[in-house]
């Protein structure tokens, strides 16, 4: 699918051209926007995000570098991901749409007592997908990511076709 053909409920994906400050600056400035200065709901339930700060997060929750990085399994520390940042400002359009035939929303239980059931809304056509869990009162949204490999798609077809 082409940037072009978008479904029309989402907004372009954010330039990630100029300096680290400058990109950090844009993407903070969505997450901010979409998701501290005003509330999320998904399916009624509020969306809520890890907002620890920890030392080395440059003063951004980890909500925030959980769907804009990832970790880099030989220096052990989160990167910037592109591909996942760029689509950020789909994430809250993504989880307040209504029934759509180009979202897959699916429970999928991972068995173990720490994971358990997780939410998914899964832009297939466009390789993204936003993970949730729900809590007592409130979805904890744990991380999105782009699909960036066949693999990577299958592996998520394969939980959609064993959804709970």
């Amino acid at each position: 699918m082409l940037m072009a053909d978008l479904p029309d409920f989402l907004p372009p994906i954010i330039d990630l051209g100029g300096t680290w400050e400058e990109i950090l600056y844009r993407l903070y400035s969505v997450f901010r926007h979409d998701f501290k200065e005003s509330s999320v709901r998904h399916n009624g339930m509020r969306v809520i995000f890890d907002g620890r700060i920890m030392p080395d997060g440059q003063g951004k929750e980890e909500g925030f570098w959980h769907v804009v990085s990832g970790k880099d399994t030989e220096c052990k520390e989160r990167l910037i991901d592109y591909r996942r940042a760029e689509r950020l400002p789909w994430a809250r359009p993504m989880m307040e749409s209504s029934a759509r035939n180009e979202i897959k929303v699916f429970d999928y239980d991972h068995g173990t007592k720490d994971v358990g059931v997780r939410r998914y809304v899964w832009l297939a056509d466009y390789d993204y997908v936003l993970i949730l869990q729900k809590k007592k009162r409130a979805m904890f949204w744990v991380t999105a990511y782009y699909i960036d490999s066949n693999r990577g798609r299958r592996d998520l077809m394969r939980r959609y076709e064993q959804r709970a």
